[in-house]
């Protein structure tokens, strides 16, 4: 009997000396540009949150890569999407404003982020009623070529006869550069005094007894640990669907990735300063540019080199192809038909500007690929998950950008926010965006895939 007593006594002991784990508020998962807006919202309306992110500081590879994305609010009436760049820019100008507070230098700046720059659309005539939609009552300043001799006389552009143009006049419409949002983004979670934590990768995720389990991975020591946490925001890109298989399988068929690829090019730098300042500044106007027929050649000046010398980014938006092995497809290089394609198609359009730029003065100066993260109507989730039709509020998943994740970043992270902290939000856009993004679209969607009765 004493020692059955001293056995108790020493069990008691030692859970008394046991550490409690750690219960986190709000993990969020990925530090890219939606999972980083999402921790800021939250981060504003004063919520503990802690991101984390697979990556170091600096991005190698991701859908977050690189200096440029076209930035474009032009839409129809009540648009979704002009609606997600319109807002997101005031939710940037916002997150500006607070990085600039109590300090006697303004050191942040919109153009950090934003290039302003006339964005240029081409359209087959063939697409007519969809111009003809776009542009009724539309309230941004816009100028438009319906032929091939308006194109000439407004623009000085010469297109087929087949082709209209239409050029976006918008303040912050032109480029953003996700790395310097990301950056200014993190600055201001951690100036509110959350936490992120890079070279982490989420390899187990469950929930059990109402929090959520997440086992992480350091990259660089190969350490695991345990974290817990009452509410999860995945927002991990690509790799969202394999992230959830065990709290909402059924995005691994919701979300399909497919690689595209990016080339770049520069202009051999005797040809760009025999152009006359007045062609430099035409071949600069004219940057961004969407080709909006079935294969979306789009272009953008991406950076500058060292020397001054513009880098222009190209790629094919609906140039998807199916990958292997989602880890190593980073690291596929372009093929020869892919450089010829990209080439081409810069070529064409910088005739179309009158500039005397052959094939022979574009230089290939690097390529990667690139993953969009695919959902069958091309409209990305941002939505509490469910489990048998019921919703769980404590678990928000943003995925499947599909390319237009950057424009409208900072409104899907506000959205999530809003998600996970039961906001609402009374405005007829906003629901109308909550309804394609949210449940609502993901009950239709788990329905027709037999997911649920």
């Amino acid at each position: 009997m004493k020692n059955i007593c001293l056995l108790f006594v020493f069990t008691i002991c030692i859970m008394a000396c046991q550490k409690p784990k750690q219960v986190e508020n709000i993990i969020v998962i990925g530090g890219g540009l939606i999972g980083s807006s999402t921790a800021w919202e939250l981060s504003k309306c004063g919520q503990e949150v802690l991101l984390i992110e697979q990556q170091d500081s600096v991005y190698t590879f991701g859908s977050s890569l690189g200096e440029a994305r076209i930035s474009r609010s032009l839409g129809p009436k009540n648009d979704m999407f002009s609606y997600l760049q319109q807002t997101s820019v005031r939710e940037t100008q916002g997150l500006i404003d607070y990085l600039n507070k109590d300090t006697k230098v303004q050191t942040h700046q919109m153009e950090d982020i934003y290039t302003t720059s006339p964005v240029t659309y081409i359209y087959d005539k063939a697409q007519l009623k969809e111009v003809e939609i776009l542009l009724d009552g539309q309230t941004d300043k816009y100028e438009y070529a319906p032929n091939s001799k308006k194109a000439f006389e407004i623009f000085g552009m010469s297109i087929p006869n087949s082709s209209v143009v239409i050029r976006e006049y918008k303040e912050y419409s032109g480029t953003l550069n996700p790395e310097v949002l990301i950056s200014k983004l993190h600055q201001g979670i951690r100036k509110k005094g959350n936490r992120i934590r890079y070279n982490e990768k989420v390899t187990i995720l469950k929930k059990g007894n109402g929090i959520y389990e997440i086992e992480i991975t350091n990259s660089k020591t190969g350490e695991t640990e345990k974290l817990f946490s009452k509410n999860v925001v995945a927002a991990a890109g690509p790799f969202n669907g394999n992230l959830v298989r065990d709290i909402a399988p059924y995005f691994e068929s919701l979300i399909r990735p497919k690689r595209l690829f990016l080339a770049f090019f520069k202009i051999n730098r005797d040809t760009y300063e025999s152009l006359t300042k007045e062609q430099q500044n035409r071949f600069h106007e004219f940057y961004p540019v969407a080709y909006m027929d079935s294969e979306i050649f789009y272009s953008m000046i991406e950076k500058y080199d060292d020397q001054g010398m513009p880098i222009i980014k190209v790629g094919g938006h609906f140039l998807r192809t199916d990958i292997n092995d989602l880890n190593s497809v980073w690291q596929k290089e372009l093929s020869l038909q892919e450089i010829k394609w990209s080439k081409e198609n810069t070529i064409n359009y910088l005739g179309s500007l009158s500039l005397p730029i052959t094939e022979n003065d574009l230089e290939f100066y690097s390529g990667y690929s690139c993953v969009y993260s695919m959902t069958k109507t091309e409209i990305p989730y941002v939505t509490n998950v469910l489990h048998d039709s019921v919703i769980d509020p404590n678990f928000v998943l943003a995925g499947g950008m599909s390319g237009i994740g950057a424009k409208g970043s900072l409104t899907y992270g506000l959205i999530a926010a809003n998600l996970l902290l039961n906001k609402k939000d009374t405005s007829a856009i906003y629901n109308k965006t909550m309804k394609a993004l949210g449940s609502d679209r993901l009950l239709k969607d788990l329905s027709a895939l037999n997911f649920i009765e």
